[in-house]
């Protein structure tokens, strides 16, 4: 396993560093629970959970040469990781399915450390800042060198969640694809419905996941007029159009057919800008 981290416009692996059995796991996020009481009524009335932030752990080991190695390693490792802006961490994953394969003593040489393991990018990434103490413990003296374990915790900055490369879909056939485990809302993540319409009506609607969004207006919809829904927001042609509209926003909530449902009557293209899946 190795770990991606990408800052602005570079991305390094935290192998880069010298750093191998290299170990990455994540907790589920953080909740508070919200609820109150009423006098002379039994138990409590549910106002809601809020999840907070989620961490990832690392663990990792090093060998360097000398204490003078070790702690250019240190300052190395300490000024690219402490940052006062958010940037993204990847798991990276083994590819073969037989990494674990059972063999027998001898059956290959060489040092394990210097055998190449295929990886890939795990399918989410987490926004993210580093949340402990980088912590070296020293084990003691090899032929590699001295080695060290080392530990550190990031913690989620915005969304508690994992979370997929955003990406434009245009709607068809009445679903939408949505893998995710957490809830996608337009009040936590920026997506956009974009709406290009072939005119000829007066008004619409469009209704994903049980919430519906309406518009009407004096006169017909011009073909190629764009609505753009941001949830607190709609722009026709980049003017502001509440007015016309029920003030709705959008979610998509997990499901175990991996489909989010909606229907619509519009006469036009339907898109979904920066839309990603959120991952618990």
């Amino acid at each position: 396993m190795d770990l991606l981290i990408e800052k602005k416009s570079e991305s390094v692996m935290l192998s880069d560093f010298g750093f191998y059995n290299i170990i990455v796991t994540e907790s589920s996020p953080s909740s508070s629970l919200s609820r109150r009481n009423v006098k002379g009524r039994n138990g409590f009335i549910f106002d809601g959970v809020t999840f907070n932030d989620k961490t990832i752990t690392v663990s990792a080991r090093i060998a360097v040469k000398s204490l003078q190695a070790y702690y250019q390693k240190v300052d190395d490792l300490s000024g690219y990781l402490y940052d006062d802006v958010p940037f993204y961490i990847t798991k990276m994953v083994p590819t073969k399915a037989n990494l674990y394969d059972f063999e027998l003593p001898g059956q290959r040489e060489g040092d394990f450390l210097d055998q190449k393991i295929a990886l890939t990018k795990w399918h989410y990434r987490h926004q993210v800042v580093i949340d402990s103490d980088i912590s070296f413990s020293f084990i003691g003296k090899s032929y590699q060198g001295l080695k060290y374990d080392v530990t550190f915790t990031f913690v989620t900055a915005e969304l508690p969640y994992g979370e997929t490369i955003p990406k434009t879909i245009t709607l068809s056939g009445g679903a939408i694809p949505y893998s995710g485990t957490a809830k996608l809302s337009q009040l936590e993540w920026p997506f956009v419905v974009e709406m290009t319409s072939n005119g000829n009506q007066a008004g619409f609607y469009l209704e994903i996941d049980g919430k519906r969004f309406t518009y009407s207006q004096t006169g017909d919809i011009n073909s190629g007029d764009v609505f753009k829904l941001t949830g607190i927001e709609t722009r026709k042609n980049g003017s502001v159009v509440n007015n016309k509209t029920n003030y709705a926003y959008f979610e998509l909530s997990p499901k175990r057919t991996k489909e989010v449902q909606y229907t619509t009557n519009f006469n036009g293209t339907i898109k979904i800008t920066n839309f990603v899946e959120l991952y618990q």
